[in-house]
This record gives C-alpha cells, structure tokens and sequence, in this order.
C-alpha cells in the first residue's frame, strides 16, 4: 500500500535540514532520533503523527541527539496548540495548517516519548530543545510550524515554551458537560485508560493535594473523567500563570465551532502566523465541513451537537449523578482559574483568563 512515503534516501545518514526527514520517533534512555524521510502530504494527511502516522516508522533512521544538537538547521516561527482533549483541537490544528504559510504537526510521537519519560521520573536534560529545533525546521521559505502536543505533554508545555522563546501558544478547552459526553461516546478500550491519565494529570500539579480522600475514589468511569478534567484544567492554569498570559491565551470549544473562520483568523493573528486572512478563513470554512478525524466524512456543529443530544438523552442520569458529584466532591478544590468558562476568542487584544 501507497503509504505517501518520499522515495527511499540515497544515504543512510539523514539530512538534518531538511524537514522532509521527519523527526518520527526518540527514544530517550539510548538518546537517538528515529528521522523518516516523508512528503509533505503525508504530515498533512495524517490524523496523528504518533505511531498512526501514514509511514512506516518500522523504516526511521537513527541518529544521535547530541548529532541532532550539533546540526545546522533553519529556524523558522514555532507556535503551540496545548490542548485539554476533546475540544477540537484537530480541528483547529486542521484549519491553521495552510502551506506554504503554515504547517501543523499534530501530535508527534517524539512529544508522547518526552511527556512519557517525564511522568517516569526520567532526565530530560539535553533532550527537549534539539527534539524542538527539529519540529520546528519551515517546510516552506518564511513558513511556520504550529506544534499540536498530545494532551498528555501538557505536564511539558512549560519546557517547549522555555526552549522556542518568543513563541506564543493557544490552549483549546471544553466545558465539563461536553467533557463528559465525548467520555460516554469512546470505546470502552478509550474509558479504560482514564484512571492513568488521571494519575499523570494529578502529578504534574499540586491538585492533587487540595483534595479530599473522596475525590480520589470516583465511583464510576464518568466521575473519573470529571476528575481528569479538572486535574487538566488546573495544569492549564499552572502553564498560563508561570509562562504569562503575553504568551498563552485559552480558547473554549463552542467559539471555535460557532465561528471557525474567524475564530481561526485570530487565533492565527495572536500566534504571530502570516497566512493572508481571507485564504486561512475559507480553508477553515472547508475544513470544518468534514471530520477533522476522517477528513472523507462530512460532519460540523450540527452533527456534533445532535450527536450531543443522543448521548445526554441515553444517559441523562449517569449525567446528572457524575455532575452531582463532581460539585460536591472535586469541583470545591479547583482554583477559580482553572474552573472558570473563558470568554470568547478576545479579537480585540483582550488576554483571555486561563480556564
């Protein structure tokens, strides 16, 4: 099968400048950096560019981090799309990705490897900044990279904004109901790995502590997302108060789909992003006329928001019982910042509160 794969390299060393060798993988207690060689299509036609990325990383070329640190590469404009899961931030990655201008790389396993090696407890020294510089390599003369991480590499937002200064980032979130109802139509393999994502999220804050032994013991699968939310959005908080509200701004969901197209305009304006305005709004007006995850599906806000009213009609009183709990026993402990709705996208300049 056609995989989009550019044809096979003449050499076995890869050529660190250019971006079509494609920083795939890393593995950090050997400190090598799996490069495959990919066209642009592929970075754009893939829904993630963790190991579901349309190449065969089985195929990635090895070399060595402190080669990667030593390397002579183009720098470009980097700017970062964090995200709290479930708030279309494909989507929004989907909508700003418009070559030559921009492209956006969503969910690189490298970031997955990093946040995993972190929650591990494991030394990051010398690791983020060459895995960044060769993220952040321009596909196009004067092009930038939007950066989407894995919500999971949020407990590492704090080391990618130190490592690309002057990059700015948006954070996309969701309110708690509609956090909940993307819970309730995944997979139960998906539902699973909630007590994990909790763990990790609760560790990369001091959340943790302000809660009660209650809080810790949710008493089924929609509870424990409630916690996940709320452990995540107070990481949000902590990223926003420690790198500046100049350099993070929060974007909820429901802005983002009642107006993508200008919505998308500003979010590329904040993050310094020189895609012409009108071209970025109608690519956005088409990207959002399809499902970001299965771009040959149609789909958008209608569709979401009926899909929306199946799941609450089907479990209205799981709904109402998760949410009863979740207000006496873990939402008390949450810092206002991190509980608090965002205001819509501030188009004026106005700084949105982390949320």
């Amino acid at each position: 099968m056609d995989v989009g794969v550019a044809d096979p390299p003449q050499s076995s060393t890869p050529d660190l400048a250019d971006p079509r060798w494609f920083l795939a993988d890393l593995h950090v207690p050997e400190r090598w950096c799996g490069m495959l060689r990919v066209d642009e299509d592929v970075i754009d036609r893939s829904n993630f560019l963790d190991t579901r990325i349309e190449a065969p990383l089985d195929q990635v070329v090895r070399c060595s981090v402190a080669q990667a640190a030593a390397a002579t590469m183009r720098g470009g404009r980097i700017a970062w799309l964090f995200h709290t899961s479930f708030c279309a931030s494909t989507l929004l990655a989907r909508a700003l990705h418009l070559a030559p201008f921009t492209v956006a790389l969503k969910e690189p396993l490298v970031l997955r490897r990093l946040a995993d090696a972190r929650y591990r407890g494991w030394s990051l020294d010398g690791l983020v900044e060459p895995c960044v510089r060769l993220l952040g390599r321009p596909w196009h003369p004067d092009g930038a990279v939007v950066i989407k991480p894995t919500h999971v590499a949020l407990n590492l937002a704090g080391d990618l904004l130190a490592a690309t200064p002057g990059s700015r980032a948006v954070v996309v979130t969701c309110s708690l109901a509609e956090f909940l109802i993307s819970n309730l139509k995944k997979p139960t393999s998906s539902q699973a790995k909630i007590p994990e994502l909790i763990e990790r999220m609760l560790r990369a804050s001091s959340f943790g502590a302000r809660l009660a032994p209650a809080a810790l013991r949710p008493p089924d699968m929609l509870c424990a997302a409630g916690l996940q939310w709320a452990a995540t959005r107070e990481i949000v908080r902590d990223v926003v108060a420690s790198a500046g509200a100049d350099r993070v701004r929060v974007l909820d969901m429901q802005p983002l789909l009642a107006n993508l197209g200008d919505t998308v305009v500003d979010c590329a304006r904040w993050l310094q992003l020189r895609a012409p305005a009108a071209a970025l709004a109608a690519h956005a007006r088409e990207v959002g006329a399809r499902n970001a995850k299965a771009m040959e599906v149609p789909y958008g806000p209608e569709r979401r928001a009926y899909e929306a009213s199946l799941v609450v009609h089907h479990h209205g009183e799981p709904l109402r019982r998760a949410l009863e709990w979740l207000r006496n026993v873990v939402l008390p402990a949450m810092s206002p910042e991190a509980w608090a709705t965002p205001a819509a996208w501030p188009a004026s300049g106005r700084v949105a509160s982390a949320s």
